[in-house]
């Protein structure tokens, strides 16, 4: 098998990111580079709140996001960002899913 190909099924297996809602999260995350409220992330997912709660734990249990409660002009609220961890993670993620697209292009 392709070395990439084993490289991202060992990301992907792990606990924070074997779910398509939690690799979106993270990615979204990744590229708003700064704090998300969770309620922001709930209007943009559209799953219950529940659900959200539980995805967020385990991305902060795994390392990948930061959760705490900030002041905001709309009051306080709970804000959520990417850590260091997170990002490395989706760089990882993001360079091998180019490097497959780049072969996949090149392939006769």
């Amino acid at each position: 098998m392709n070395e990439d190909i084993e490289e991202l099924i060992k990301i992907l297996k792990g606990k924070g990111l074997n779910n398509s809602i939690r690799l979106g999260i993270l990615i979204a995350l990744y590229y708003v580079n700064g704090y998300v409220t969770f309620t922001d992330l709930l209007r943009s997912l559209d799953i219950p709140r529940s659900s959200l709660h539980e995805h967020l734990n385990i991305l902060r249990r795994e390392g990948l996001i930061e959760i705490r409660r900030a002041i905001t002009v709309m009051g306080v609220r709970t804000v959520i960002r990417i850590t260091e961890q997170g990002k490395l993670v989706v760089k990882k993620y993001m360079e091998i899913m180019r490097r497959l697209s780049n072969n996949e292009n090149h392939k006769p």
